[in-house]
């Protein structure tokens, strides 16, 4: 089927992410992620294909539409809104089970090799930015474009998705509330969400840092931003840098280089020895 020349790069980003191969691959690399977190947290592989089908598969609904479901609720529209999509559900069903009970396992092997997560990474980040960007809107309309903080945390939420509802998942697959899985975790993907939706307000804005760049442009740099990253991530590791960083800065700024400097100056001084002379 051929593109119409009349089509912005927008429109053409947004049927390209409703395409059926597109919402394929993204929804098998949810189910990839889910699988892999499972086999981590429980005994192991084999505990985690041994957990009740139903469990795994509402986790996976769940985790696949968390971003809309959340978005709804602080929008103060039907969460399960994004649910009616008889196709959709349909769609991401079939994913999941292929994905956790294929014949030999041979999905699995697929997916988790170096090619499957090169083809998934630009569809991830298209799939995020296209997340955002509409959440960003949907919040500036219900409340306002100087709202800043709802906007941002909006924004934040659907870019993240999966992030907010894990602790909903922990109590579906009967995991302790004390472990990591069950309470939220800013992660890189969650800090790179707020980053974006933090330009993107500034775009509603008009603000003078982003040096006049209109919507479009601002997709197209953010996509290609978010491609690469995605890319030096899978290659590089380049999120361990970006943990370090943030290490390092919470350790500047946030009170524990002050803690290190008070130890250093309240500590008490080394006693010097004294040395006897022996007179005859």
């Amino acid at each position: 089927m051929g593109v119409d020349p009349t089509m912005s790069s927008q429109q053409i980003l947004k049927n390209l992410s409703n395409h059926i191969i597109f919402r394929s691959l993204h929804y098998a690399f949810i189910a990839l992620q889910l699988r892999d977190e499972l086999a981590k947290s429980s005994a192991g592989e084999r505990s985690c294909l041994e957990m009740r089908p139903f469990v795994l598969w509402l986790t996976h609904i769940l985790v696949s539409y968390s971003g809309d479901i959340l978005v709804n609720l602080l929008l103060g529209t039907l969460p399960l809104e994004p649910l009616s999509n008889y196709h959709d559900v349909m769609l991401c069903t079939v994913a999941w089970y292929i994905m956790f009970y294929s014949p030999l396992d041979v999905a699995h092997a697929v997916a988790r090799t170096v090619p499957f997560r090169c083809l998934v990474a630009p569809v991830a980040a298209l799939s995020q930015v296209l997340h955002i960007e509409r959440g960003v809107h949907l919040a500036s309309k219900v409340y306002g474009k100087n709202s800043l903080v709802p906007v941002l945390i909006i924004g934040t939420v659907i870019g993240s998705g999966a992030e907010f509802l894990k602790p909903v998942a922990a109590l579906l697959i009967n995991r302790c509330q004390m472990k990591p899985a069950a309470y939220i975790k800013l992660s890189t993907n969650s800090k790179l969400a707020m980053a974006i939706s933090g330009l993107y307000l500034l775009q509603l804005n008009r603000s003078q840092l982003l040096f006049g760049l209109c919507g479009r442009q601002l997709q197209l740099y953010a996509l290609l931003g978010l491609v690469s990253f995605k890319f030096l991530a899978l290659f590089y590791r380049v999120d361990h840098l970006i943990w370090r960083l943030e290490n390092r800065l919470c350790y500047a700024l946030f009170g524990g280089l002050y803690a290190d400097l008070t130890k250093f100056f309240k500590r008490q001084p080394i006693p010097k020895r004294v040395s006897f002379t022996k007179f005859d």
